[in-house]
């Protein structure tokens, strides 16, 4: 695809509620946001938009939206299986706190994550 790396733009879906009622660090959840985003990234190494992502690491675009729960956050990843949209789900300490899209064209990915509020 010839679509230029600054177009794509990686997805991450992070819970909110791991700090505010799990009193996790904020460290510990940015780190969440970095496993998920490394594992989608690996994941989908060979997909041509990962490609052009990584080609132009200067110009990366990441958005990290936010969830309440664990309930949400597999609402989310259900739209997104919906749309067919690719992901990985992160899991620390048997708990699903994280997804990463591989990098999309902002407009691709925009209908299954426009009722999300950033991070």
């Amino acid at each position: 695809m010839s679509t230029p790396s600054s177009s794509l733009v990686m997805y991450i879906i992070l819970r909110r509620d791991l700090i505010s009622a799990l009193n996790w660090p904020v460290g510990a959840v940015a780190t969440q946001a970095a496993h998920a985003a490394t594992a989608a990234l690996w994941t989908f190494r060979e997909d041509a938009e990962t490609i052009k992502y990584m080609e132009d690491m200067d110009n990366m675009h990441k958005v990290t939206l936010g969830v309440d729960s664990e309930a949400e956050l597999d609402a989310a990843r259900e739209k997104l299986e919906k749309k067919n949209l690719l992901h990985r789900v992160w899991v620390e300490d048997g708990m699903r706190v994280a997804i990463a899209l591989k990098p999309y064209p902002k407009n691709t990915a925009k209908d299954a994550t426009r009722q999300l509020k950033l991070f």
